[in-house]
């Protein structure tokens, strides 16, 4: 039977937890050991899969190096990685999975925002934190009427900025570049339909024309007809890369020669690869700054590099990482001194990551009354050079 404690205040985060070599998923203590568990929610099997391997790598590196260096005394941390394949339907099967394992004290995921709105009801009766090192949609953690902000899950934080930041700059970006009529299309999901009414409200210049597809669509023929009537300076897209690229290729072929663009959802290369050269030119933000870029990021991908992991980090490992440390360290001052998981471990994880402050690989971590993260920077890249790729850019 688990036993109670106290709950503890905060954690501060300090990543630096050295090198690792392994890179296996636990499923219970290999020899038997006092054992803590962080769960990982995210598109394994389908869906965004490049991105969901690249979450779950990263918390593992996290936990490898924390089990090295025996950041818990006398325990042993292991990474359960649950699948939702980028369907929410999928995540709420699968997430019982997590919360009726009782030594997962915390949940690095989803990817996908979608995904969150609908395990998240499921997750916070069991006070089981959710990190997400990647959802965007606004009305998560600020509720449907962004004007009068309530929070909607108080086990539930980001490590990157919202949509309710990123159509702001992503419309400022566009007129900076001197982009005056913009044709808008999103895919149905809330986060990519959001995002486009929200670039919409904050774009200065004209909207042509503004439509919905469905999710997952591979015929724009009715859009594009409207766009090349009068074709404007740029194509704004809400939803993810796969679509995108399929807008691309369809939009040239309609004889559009301008660019695309999107938010974080099609900052990949996978969209360049699938959109050929017809992608040259195309714009997309993404959060943060390049992490490849930021000094405090660099020991991350070189151990990420070390751990001989198939698929890449993409931009979201590094949040991955740092969420999954924060977990861990507030795991340790939840079990410092026991000897058995305490009945309200979970609790204290959650209070301890309300609170929790300091830096990780990604720069500054704290969240404040909503779960958002507070650290608020997006970066705008071009699709560009030999061969092509995402380059940041300065408006």
């Amino acid at each position: 039977m688990l036993r109670r404690r106290a709950v503890i205040a905060g954690v501060t985060l300090a990543v630096a937890l050295g090198a690792t070599v392994s890179t296996g998923v636990g499923i219970a203590g290999a020899h038997g050991e006092k054992v803590i568990r962080i769960g990982v929610l995210a598109p394994l099997d389908s869906g965004l899969v490049e991105f969901g391997a690249g979450i779950r790598n990263s918390v593992q590196l996290a936990v490898d190096q924390a089990n090295k260096n025996k950041v818990i005394q006398g325990w042993e941390i292991e990474v359960v990685a649950v699948d939702d394949s980028s369907d929410a339907a999928v995540g709420v099967a699968n997430v019982p999975q997590l919360i009726d394992d009782e030594h997962v004290i915390g949940v690095v995921g989803t990817y996908n925002s979608g995904v969150a709105a609908e395990v998240l009801p499921l997750l916070q009766p069991a006070g089981l934190t959710l990190i997400s090192p990647s959802n965007t949609l606004a009305s998560l953690t600020l509720g449907p009427d962004a004007a009068n902000p309530i929070r909607q899950f108080d086990n539930y934080f980001r490590m990157v900025a919202s949509d309710a930041d990123q159509a702001p700059f992503l419309a400022d970006s566009v007129s900076k570049l001197g982009f005056e009529n913009v044709a808008v299309v999103s895919e149905t999901k809330a986060v990519s339909q959001g995002l486009a009414d929200a670039f919409v409200a904050s774009f200065d210049g004209t909207v042509t024309v503004q439509q919905t597809v469905l999710d997952g669509a591979t015929d724009f023929t009715d859009f594009l007809a409207a766009v090349t009537a009068d074709p404007p300076d740029a194509i704004f897209f809400g939803g993810e890369y796969q679509v995108a690229a399929t807008l691309r290729t369809q939009a040239t072929e309609a004889g559009f020669t301008g660019p695309v663009v999107g938010g974080d959802g099609i900052k990949d290369q996978t969209y360049i690869d699938a959109a050929g050269d017809a992608s040259e030119g195309d714009l997309a933000s993404t959060v943060g700054v390049p992490a490849a870029k930021l000094k405090t990021a660099k020991k991350f991908f070189k151990d990420y590099k070390k751990a001989g992991f198939d698929e890449p980090s993409t931009d979201y490992g590094p949040y991955a990482y740092d969420a999954a440390n924060l977990l861990i360290l507030a795991a340790r001052d939840a079990v410092k001194g026991e000897k058995e998981l305490p009945d309200d471990a979970r609790v204290q994880v959650l209070d301890a990551i309300g609170t929790a402050k300091g830096k990780g690989v990604t720069g500054k971590v704290r969240f404040d009354e909503f779960g958002d993260t507070t650290n608020v920077v997006f970066t705008i890249y071009r699709v560009q050079g030999t061969p092509l790729e995402f380059a940041p850019i300065k408006p």
